[in-house]
């Protein structure tokens, strides 16, 4: 974390860390300290677990003083605890925010905007979310934000394909198709793409090497609506 002026606040004890991870994530709700010690610990929590937590609050506490100017704020209330972080601080919500007002422009027609506003949203990822953290509410979060992040992606991609920039979104679609191999709307677009810069050949050889990989990682067959786009293509009838 870093405080308004840029300067680095180091959080360095591991599980110092974890607890800083759950109560972000939590961002101004009310965690207790069973479930912190559940995160931290999982099933086999030591005898001193509740003592060993609230040294490291206590710490993570005073780590986090310098941010109270910021809004940033630890706080207490019985046996629970709450971070207290404004939104402006967030990237994670930046990102989020962006992402749903582009898919928002996208479903209302508004390509052009949609475009912006999810090239905004992939500007603001920084990666997978703390992978150096591991406790479950932070795994499950980072698959999430993933996820998301690959939507967005594929969004902004359809969004270009809407506007003509058939050329400019093929390069990303070869890398998304090549590190993620199972997500057919990226192969479809891939194909759309392809066959609408006059690549016919290479569009149907896409489809073929996506076909090839479904049935060798999941024994399944694409999808009818990727299958019927495969006979447009063949009969040269792709919108």
């Amino acid at each position: 974390m870093s405080d308004a002026s840029g300067r680095l606040i180091k959080v360095g004890a591991a599980k110092q860390q974890a607890i800083l991870a759950v109560l972000a994530l939590c961002r101004g709700r009310m965690v207790t300290i069973d479930r912190l010690i559940g995160e931290l610990w999982q099933d086999e929590p030591p005898t001193t677990a509740k003592a060993s937590l609230q040294t490291y609050v206590y710490r993570l506490r005073r780590t986090l003083a310098p941010l109270a100017a910021d809004g940033v704020d630890l706080i207490t209330s019985g046996q629970s605890y709450a971070l207290m972080v404004p939104d402006c601080a967030v990237d994670v919500r930046a990102f989020e925010t962006a992402a749903e007002q582009g898919a928002d422009a996208l479903i209302h027609g508004q390509a052009d905007l949609a475009v912006s506003l999810l090239r905004e949203a992939l500007g603001l990822w920084r990666g997978p979310l703390m992978p150096e953290i591991d406790v479950e509410l932070v795994r499950i979060e980072r698959r999430r934000l993933e996820e998301l992040q690959l939507t967005t992606r594929e969004l902004c991609a359809e969004a270009e394909l809407r506007l003509g920039y058939h050329s400019r979104v093929i390069p990303d679609l070869e890398r998304l198709v090549r590190r993620h191999p199972l997500r057919e709307t990226s192969w479809a677009m891939l194909m759309r793409a392809l066959a609408c810069r006059g690549r016919r050949a290479e569009a149907l050889a896409a489809y073929r090497r996506m076909r090839g990989i479904l049935d060798e990682e999941l024994g399944v067959e694409p999808t009818d609506d990727v299958r019927r786009l495969h006979q447009d293509i063949l009969r040269g009838t792709h919108a």
